[in-house]
C-alpha cells in the first residue's frame, strides 16, 4: 500500500547534511505550489500579539495566489524584512512561520481577525 500525505510541507531550504555546495539557482518548488521567494504583501493588521497578513505568491493557482496568513509574535517591518515567507507550517526556527492560515476571502480575513482577539484575550 501507499502513503497517503494529507498535509503539505514547508518549502524552506533545509541545511545540507554535510558541507557540500548547495547550487542557488535551483528551485525546490513544485509547479503549482506557492514560492516562499515570490510573493507580495498585500495588507497586514497588528491585533495586539498576533500579526494578520494577506499575501500573494504569483506561482501558486488556487484563490489566485492569495493567502491569508497569521503570525504570533512578528512585527509587520519584520515579516516585510523576511526573503522568503512559506506559507506553510515549519518548525525551522532560522524562518517565521504562520500559526494559522485563512481562506483569502473577506470572511477569512474576518475569521482571523476572531482568532487574533481571542488568542490575545486568552493571554
Amino acid at each position: 500500500m501507499g502513503v497517503i500525505r494529507l498535509f503539505s510541507g514547508d518549502r524552506y531550504p533545509s541545511p545540507p547534511a554535510t558541507a557540500v555546495q548547495v547550487n542557488p539557482t535551483i528551485k525546490l518548488v513544485v509547479p503549482g505550489n506557492p514560492d516562499p521567494a515570490n510573493y507580495r504583501i498585500i495588507d497586514t493588521l497588528t491585533v495586539g500579539n498576533i500579526l494578520i497578513a494577506e499575501i500573494q505568491y504569483p506561482d501558486c493557482k488556487n484563490y489566485e495566489g492569495r493567502k491569508i496568513l497569521v503570525f504570533e509574535g512578528v512585527s509587520a517591518q519584520a515579516l516585510r524584512g523576511q526573503k522568503l515567507i512559506d506559507p506553510h507550517f515549519s518548525k525551522n526556527s532560522q524562518y517565521i512561520s504562520p500559526i494559522a492560515r485563512f481562506e483569502p476571502t473577506t470572511k477569512g480575513w474576518a475569521m482571523a481577525t476572531s482568532f487574533a482577539k481571542m488568542w490575545n484575550a486568552k493571554k
